[in-house]
């Protein structure tokens, strides 16, 4: 009974929600330890994934088919997907020390992510090549965020779309460090990679970058982190089934990804 309450109250947020925008929306998160000065040798990547999602669609279905699954195994909606305590089976997710429950959940979770409509923008950057080949390297996460600020723009060229950028809230100086890429980016272009890129085709399709807290309990953000994971696994050469559910999601150009959906560096 209880479950039903909530997921009637659900769908009347939703109908509330409706604005008749048509916007994109990347939502970002990562895997792994952005630090230079000491590198995990088991763990040596940094992973900064993003699933854009057209945002009508997501406030309207795919989040609330997030909250469904939650609901599914928890009885709440206001549980947190956080990949590292899934695997571990940590917090509420100790129910995942039952095997059977443990195969429905991945079940069920393989076939939420690869029916949800988005694509997936992913940077991974290998540390001990960076700070070896560099003699003052640039923070990983920064790094990546402009990466995937390009490819972004580049999606939404091709698609005549306009799109927001949703970053999951941390310490007050790394948003202050990811604001400052972000402002750099729009008041002087890009002049990376092989094209430079003018700051008026930035503005005219990014409208801004927010910052969220983990409290407020974005999905869009909790996929994001679902993903990064294997995708830094895959890029260190370990073959991971979680790869295989999201590897044709990517943003791609004639089947490839490299590059294009996934950049990885150096």
């Amino acid at each position: 009974m209880a479950r039903d309450v909530i997921v009637e109250f659900l769908l009347g947020i939703r109908k509330l929600n409706n604005n008749n925008k048509n916007m994109k929306v990347l939502f970002l998160d990562e895997s792994g330890d952005h630090s230079l000065k000491k590198i995990d040798n088991q763990f040596p990547l940094f992973c900064l994934a993003g699933c854009i999602f057209d945002e009508d669609e997501y406030l309207q279905k795919c989040d609330f088919e997030i909250d469904l699954l939650k609901i599914k195994y928890f009885d709440d909606n206001k549980v947190i997907f956080h990949s590292r305590e899934i695997r571990k089976c940590e917090g509420p997710f100790n129910i995942l020390l039952n095997k059977n429950t443990k195969e429905n959940f991945y079940a069920d979770l393989n076939k939420l992510i690869k029916d949800l409509p988005f694509l997936v923008l992913a940077s991974v950057i290998k540390k001990q090549e960076l700070k070896d080949g560099y003699f003052d390297p640039s923070n990983p996460y920064n790094l990546s965020l402009h990466f995937l600020i390009e490819r972004f723009l580049y999606f939404l060229e091709e698609n005549n779309d306009i799109g927001y950028i949703s970053v999951e809230s941390r310490d007050s100086k790394s948003n202050a460090d990811l604001l400052g890429v972000y402002t750099l980016i729009m008041q002087h272009g890009s002049n990376g990679g092989r094209h430079n890129i003018s700051p008026n085709r930035f503005k005219q399709r990014i409208q801004k970058i927010e910052f969220i807290e983990k409290k407020q309990n974005h999905n869009g953000h909790q996929i994001s982190d679902l993903i990064a994971y294997p995708i830094a696994r895959y890029v260190g050469s370990k073959e991971n089934k979680s790869f295989d559910v999201i590897k044709h999601k990517f943003r791609s150009k004639n089947g490839r990804i490299s590059g294009y959906g996934l950049k990885i560096f150096p």
